[in-house]
């Protein structure tokens, strides 16, 4: 069993979007009727006939041209997912098959490329320019599937999910050597029992030990960015405890400033000095009380901080956000997300509640998935 982290139940998905041959053909079509366009203006003026014909030719090959581009541009596209929940990963097409592994069998999740081509066939699901989650599974015959599956680097989605694939693997043993600490999105929850509360970088006995408290901080500083990160990617949690997420919240705000410290001084690597790795895990510890002195109030609180009319509408958008959650119907579940989306929405915009927009987006995008699914 893995020590590290328990696996969220909330399911979280990223989608990345691709042009399919369909554009490409379009694309092609756009292109040869503007290259007509020119060649006749060439030809036509050559061989001397009216301007009027000229340019009616002309004008009629562009503007077809143009709308084919335009065209191009409203086609729906294509799109890679990936989802992970409880135990378990799917990836695949968004009009396709899904392949699905337990987490359990995980061994490997790392980025990789960008992606040279665009391959939706086989075990290679990527997207030119992309990157891509390179995860590694174990089968019942003892042998490894090895799939790459594109991702948006800058979608906090696609970074939940790899934090939370990366909590799942097996912790690493490292013998005669200090672990190299991991980045951003590569642990989850509270890290293991480190250095006794109070023992500071600035007063390590050798460099070594400096190294290693410096490695602990950025372990709690990612389990902060995890925990907070579930919150961002909820929609339910919005609903449920919409002050653990609004800056207008003295605790939220506060929050919200020491992780922006935190964030202002860590470094990819040990920094080299003393000073500043203090610095940085003097920086954690004030986020981690930030962080749950935000966590406990906000949902000590609920929605009760909140007018009452609006209690009752977030009380109403979560109702039907359950209602769609348990529904089995794709029609059912567009109405009730949809109907969820607009409370927020209109939330939002008098200013009763202040998500930040990757909730929103998140909201946005179970609604959109339910529509498309309806189609």
């Amino acid at each position: 069993m893995n020590s590290r982290a328990s696996a969220p139940t909330v399911a979280v998905s990223a989608r990345t979007e691709y042009l399919t041959d369909r554009h490409r053909v379009v694309a092609r079509a756009g292109a040869v009727l503007l290259a007509a366009g020119l060649l006749f203006l060439v030809a036509l003026n050559l061989a001397g006939a009216p301007g009027t014909i000229i340019t009616t030719t002309v004008a009629v090959l562009i503007a077809a041209a143009l709308c084919v581009t335009a065209y191009s541009r409203f086609m729906a596209r294509g799109a890679l997912l990936v989802t992970v929940d409880a135990d378990t990963v799917y990836f695949g097409r968004e009009d396709g098959e899904f392949v699905s592994y337990p987490l359990d069998s995980l061994t490997a999740a790392r980025r990789g490329g960008p992606a040279e081509v665009t391959s939706t066939k086989g075990r290679h699901l990527t997207v030119r320019g992309r990157k891509y989650l390179k995860l590694t599974f174990d089968t019942e015959d003892g042998a490894s599937d090895e799939w790459w599956v594109a991702i948006v680097e800058s979608d906090p989605a696609a970074a939940e999910i790899l934090r939370r694939l990366q909590a799942r693997l097996p912790a690493p043993t490292v013998s005669g050597a200090t672990a190299t600490p991991a980045g951003p999105a590569e642990f989850s929850g509270e890290p293991p029992p480190g250095p006794a509360q109070g023992a500071r970088i600035v007063d390590a006995g050798t460099e070594e030990a400096a190294k290693r408290l410096w490695a602990d901080a950025i372990r709690r500083h990612n389990g902060i960015l995890g925990a907070y990160g579930d919150y961002e990617l909820d929609p339910a949690m919005l609903l449920r405890y919409p002050a653990i997420t609004d800056v207008t919240v003295e605790q939220t705000q506060t929050f919200q400033l020491a992780l922006d410290e935190a964030q202002a001084l860590r470094t990819d690597g040990y920094p080299g000095d003393r000073g500043l790795a203090d610095a940085y895990q003097q920086a954690v510890v004030a986020l981690r009380r930030a962080w749950i002195a935000c966590e406990t109030h906000g949902k000590k609180v609920g929605t009760t901080y909140l007018d009452q009319t609006d209690q009752d509408e977030l009380d109403t958008a979560l109702k039907l956000y359950n209602h769609a959650a348990a529904s089995t119907l794709p029609a059912e579940q567009a109405t009730y997300y949809a109907r969820a989306r607009e409370i927020v929405d209109k939330l939002a915009e008098r200013g009763a509640i202040h998500p930040p927009k990757a909730q929103l987006a998140q909201l946005e995008g179970v609604a959109r998935r339910a529509i498309e699914a309806t189609r």
